[in-house]
């Protein structure tokens, strides 16, 4: 009487000879002279077991040899862990990723031994016990478990798949597939994502995503605050292009593929004549705006703008701009000579910063012979003592002084002149030049005497 592994022989040779051709169950069952249920249930053992390929013709199956790759060395070139075992837990094969993730150099250690009694730290777990002893007596069990080692801290998807070994017994394959890496990578995705929605919610510059027809697609609560609006959907109905000024520059640095940083206008008033959008603004406001294109799971264009309030900025520019231009119109404009100085040295001598126009026709001097140089060396002809503790004394207290009338340079055509002498907001002192009358100089000129203790120059 033929045995089971000899009618499996003989029906492989006979697919074997029959190569390439595909073969029924019935003309196998027919030239084997074999029933037809039998040739049926052992062709199903040796397709499970990958030794033959089935093709549905019509409501015929039809079989051939496959062209198969060792198990073994299959199994050996895979990063999964992998055992088998019959229904004893009585090891039958395993791969060298198992021998090497349990250190085992030879195979006479694991084969034919009982997995349970080597001691193996995952097999000790006792939900990875019960789930095979349920495989063994064919009750219900899970097709996978996760599993930590709690000695590595690695963490395993540990799979379990019935099988049919070639004689027809019952067997059990595990494998162990290493996820740590995954698992690591896809909780630091999380704690990304929860980082990016803290920031969406907490930052303060508006955050606005957009399609390619400017559709507002998603917006943060800042942008809301920025924007003048307290309702989500208010915001969302509205078209990006038509919120700000300058519609066709906004289309443009948006469309550009790269980052760009422009500046953007909204202005509320004319926003809330064209029913654009009511907002509590009024009045135009400044932004800062970065345009950027970002991914889109569903691979449609998506857009992004970052944008701050710059009105206060703006404004504040505006104003400086306007007191500079009317700083320096006073400045060169008023016919009293004005010098500004800076002191350096500890106080023993001050640094020319600027002089007006009047300054130079005064004295009749060019401006650029005397910005940038030492007072003192560039006016020697007095009392450097009483000039200095005169500057000195208004740079320390801040307290205004009017000097005694002195010339710039001691001749007969240098006028007398008196300063009113005060400090700059910006630590720097200030003098104006007053011109005295004809006759008082002449009074002053008479008086040499008094005239040199108290000529110098500032």
């Amino acid at each position: 009487m033929e045995t089971y592994q000899e009618r499996l022989n003989t029906i492989r040779d006979y697919l074997i000879e029959k190569n390439p051709q595909k073969v029924s169950i019935s003309a196998i069952a027919r030239n084997l002279g074999m029933h037809r249920s039998t040739v049926s249930k052992y062709l199903e053992i040796m397709r499970f077991n990958g030794q033959v390929t089935m093709d549905h013709y019509g409501k015929s199956r039809l079989y051939t040899i496959s062209e198969r790759i060792p198990t073994m060395s299959m199994f050996d070139h895979t990063a999964d862990i992998i055992v088998v075992m019959d229904t004893n837990a009585r090891i039958l094969m395993a791969n060298k990723s198992f021998f090497t993730k349990f250190d085992i150099t030879r195979k006479r250690e694991l084969i034919g031994n009982n997995i349970f009694d080597m001691r193996l730290d995952i097999f000790s777990d006792l939900s990875i016990k019960k789930n095979i002893h349920r495989m063994a007596h064919g009750e219900t069990f899970l097709n996978e478990i996760q599993h930590t080692d709690e000695n590595t801290g690695q963490i395993y998807t540990i799979t379990f798949i019935p099988t049919v070994s070639l004689d027809g017994n019952q067997n059990i394959m595990i494998s162990l597939r290493d996820i740590t890496r995954y698992k690591q990578t896809e909780e630091a995705l999380f704690v990304s994502d929860e980082k990016l929605r803290t920031i969406f919610k907490k930052v303060p510059s508006g955050i606005l995503f957009f399609d390619e027809e400017g559709n507002i697609i998603n917006a943060n609560a800042a942008s809301l605050n920025l924007i003048g609006v307290e309702n989500y959907h208010d915001l969302i109905n509205t078209n990006l292009f038509n919120l700000f000024c300058q519609k066709g520059k906004v289309k443009k640095a948006a469309m550009h593929g790269e980052i760009e940083k422009i500046d953007l206008v909204c202005d509320f008033e004319l926003l809330r004549r064209k029913h654009v959008l009511s907002s509590s603004r009024s009045g135009r406001a400044y932004f800062e705006a970065v345009f950027t294109h970002i991914a889109s799971e569903n691979k449609a264009r998506e857009y992004a703008v970052f944008f701050i309030d710059v009105t206060a900025d703006r404004m504040a520019k505006k104003e400086l701009k306007f007191n500079e231009s009317r700083y320096h119109s006073f400045f060169n404009g008023t016919c009293t000579g004005v010098l500004i100085y800076q002191p350096v040295d500890d106080g023993d001598d001050f640094i020319i910063k600027d002089v007006n126009k009047a300054f130079e026709i005064i004295l009749q001097i060019k401006k650029e012979e005397i910005i940038g140089k030492k007072l003192f060396e560039t006016f020697p002809d007095g009392p450097v003592n009483t000039v200095r503790e005169t500057l000195n004394r208004v740079n320390i207290s801040g307290i205004p002084e009017i000097s005694h009338p002195l010339q710039y340079i001691r001749n007969e055509t240098s006028p007398w002149l008196t300063h009113f002498v005060f400090k700059l907001p910006t630590g720097e002192i200030a003098s104006f030049m007053m011109n005295l009358p004809e006759e008082l100089s002449a009074a002053v000129t008479s008086q040499k005497t008094d005239v040199e203790n108290s000529s110098g120059s500032i």
